[in-house]
């Protein structure tokens, strides 16, 4: 009964294992910058002419406040945030990552929120205490 149950787990799980790894479809922590330089085919137009280029990162593809930083985790060892971007995607992001396509990093996670330093510039995002849903109230 062992060996056959052994054998049922080893035929589930190994197809899953390849197909999982076959199926990925690009390096998850490669470069948040793209190679491409013909990128008129994936832009898409925005407010008032502005062009928004796909190819990049959602987290710097628009404009730093149009993130909405939904919470912030802070520990002894680790500062994390979750950033929702304007698309609706959600990431973790630490210090020193990049946020926004003024070429901004976050340089302070805090407990009501967070610090990007765009050139001299520094953008405060705020901690979103309720649903983005529900903004007007």
């Amino acid at each position: 009964m062992k060996s056959k149950f052994s054998v049922f787990l080893t035929w589930m799980f190994v197809p899953a294992f390849l197909m999982g790894s076959a199926l990925a479809d690009d390096n998850a922590f490669g470069s948040l910058i793209s190679d491409n330089v013909d990128n008129s085919s994936v832009s898409i137009p925005f407010e008032q002419g502005q062009v928004i280029d796909m190819t990049l990162h959602p987290l710097i593809r628009n404009a730093t406040a149009s993130n909405t930083l939904m919470a912030v985790m802070i520990s002894p060892e680790l500062k994390i945030a979750l950033i929702r971007t304007q698309s609706g995607d959600n990431y973790f992001v630490r210090i020193g990552d990049k946020l926004g396509n003024a070429e901004g990093e976050i340089t302070a996670i805090k407990s009501d929120g967070i610090e990007v330093t765009e050139d001299t510039e520094v953008i405060s995002l705020d901690v979103r205490n309720r649903s983005v849903s529900n903004e007007a109230i």
